[in-house]
């Protein structure tokens, strides 16, 4: 369903062909009219020789909203006309950083726009107006000939759902959700997931319980001594770090503790620094009480030709509601570092693939554990859903050597969605950059893919 823009009227009539009212039992005079949460009483008429594939609606509403002219899906619910529908794709936290160059990194996940049959609008969190409940922002539009000009932006309603990938102000979300319902998600979260939140989330479910490794808030030094001494090396963490940052490993040695850090410079390999004279323990362990560590079990990670393993386990939300693991990949480190950093030195396989090649494991084998991996993440997102609406998380599994899974961490906001590309894979990547927008339209209200 296309529009037509009809001019020359200053009310609000809003036109039908008689096959599209036949169609949607519609039988024309006053009904609500809504797009997004653009809500305007109308007065429709049938006409017998207007296209059956258009929607007449009046051109002044443009001179306060942008609705632009692309395919979209016209639902009718008691006396209310629907046309979406409308999903805010919320990526950025300032205007100003939707440059021409970020946008475009963003045009992957638009190669479904088609049969979204409706309208993404890309936007920061700073633009969203929660007095006028209105969002600037950008769309693509894949109607236009000319590349150069897809962006195009605008004044947009608040949409039906939204896909948020940001760490806005808890007020902000929560006006969204006062006002269109549980459609947003990832559900409120300050930054990536906090690690602490996260352990207290998941360590009372049985079956999750014995897949964390043990972990508690650094607020002294007994308290990482009491660490040391029941696990003999630990991981220390910022509470809501993300990308492996901060990261450091600790030993208690004779004298004091024996520190790694993750490479810092390429090429250097990782850092080893002794602390043994209480005034520099007592610096060094203060910056980390003031950033809010964690300190974990440190876990015995297996390795291929010396590189650190562990795994991403992509969960996403379908067209029906319902959680899909579309990728789960094996993250190999650079060799002797101490972090999964795959960018730098290291490289991605798939699962099964890494299974086979670092654990040894035949087909069999492999498949088992792949969907050992399958059901622990299916059973997370069981507990996210508790929490809020969910329905794109990137977790990080480990398999220590002695083949037992271990969660490290859950993303909420960085989920990383570019593995397949390091594989060639661009089939795989379509379907996961693609997957939020059929649970968004979903949660819209509207026909799923």
């Amino acid at each position: 369903m296309f529009i037509k823009w009809i001019t020359g009227q200053r009310d609000n009539r809003v036109y039908l062909a008689l096959q599209t009212a036949n169609k949607y039992q519609i039988s024309g005079g006053l009904m609500t009219f809504q797009f997004g949460s653009f809500e305007q009483e109308i007065d429709v008429q049938i006409v017998s020789d207007f296209p059956e594939d258009r929607i007449g609606l009046p051109l002044h509403w443009t001179s306060h909203l942008a609705i632009p002219d692309i395919s979209y899906e016209l639902k009718k619910v008691n006396n209310t006309l629907k046309l979406g529908p409308v999903i805010a794709f919320i990526v950025f936290s300032k205007l100003n950083e939707m440059t021409p160059s970020k946008l475009n990194s963003y045009k992957g996940y638009f190669y479904e726009y088609a049969k979204i049959n409706g309208f993404i609008y890309l936007c920061a969190w700073n633009t969203i107006d929660t007095k006028r409940k209105q969002i600037k922002g950008y769309y693509y539009d894949c109607y236009e000939k000319d590349d150069s000009k897809r962006w195009k932006f605008g004044m947009f309603p608040y949409p039906n759902s939204a896909y948020n990938r940001t760490a806005m102000p808890r007020a902000v979300f929560y006006d969204l959700v006062d006002t269109i319902g549980d459609c947003v998600f990832n559900s409120y979260s300050n930054g990536s997931f906090n690690k602490w939140e996260l352990w207290k989330r998941l360590s009372p479910v049985e079956e999750l319980y014995r897949h964390l490794p043990a972990t508690e808030q650094l607020t002294d030094l007994p308290s990482l001594d009491n660490m040391l001494r029941a696990h003999q090396s630990v991981y220390l963490k910022p509470s809501g770090g993300t990308l492996s940052k901060g990261i450091m490993k600790v030993m208690k040695s004779p004298t004091g503790y024996l520190i790694t850090y993750p490479e810092r410079k390429k090429g250097k390999g990782p850092v080893l620094r002794h602390l043994d004279r209480k005034e520099s323990i007592d610096q060094w362990f203060n910056k980390l009480k003031s950033k809010k560590y964690l300190a974990q079990q440190a876990i015995t990670m297996n390795r291929y030709k010396n590189k650190p393993i562990d795994f991403r386990v992509i969960m996403q939300k379908n067209g029906a509601g319902q959680w899909e693991c579309p990728g789960i990949f094996g993250k190999f480190g650079k060799s002797g570092n101490i972090i999964t950093n795959f960018t730098r030195n290291g490289f991605i396989r798939s699962g099964i693939d890494t299974l086979k090649i670092a654990f040894n494991m035949n087909d069999q084998q492999a498949l088992k554990k792949i969907e050992e991996l399958k059901k622990i993440a299916f059973r997370i997102c069981q507990v996210f859903g508790e929490y809020g609406n969910y329905g794109d998380l990137g977790m990080d599994l480990m398999v220590d050597q002695d083949e037992n899974i271990w969660i490290l961490e859950v993303n909420t906001l960085d989920t990383y969605h570019r593995f397949p590309l390091h594989m060639g894979d661009r089939t795989l990547y379509k379907k996961i950059v693609t997957s939020p927008f059929r649970y968004a339209k979903y949660l819209a209200g509207f026909t799923s893919l």
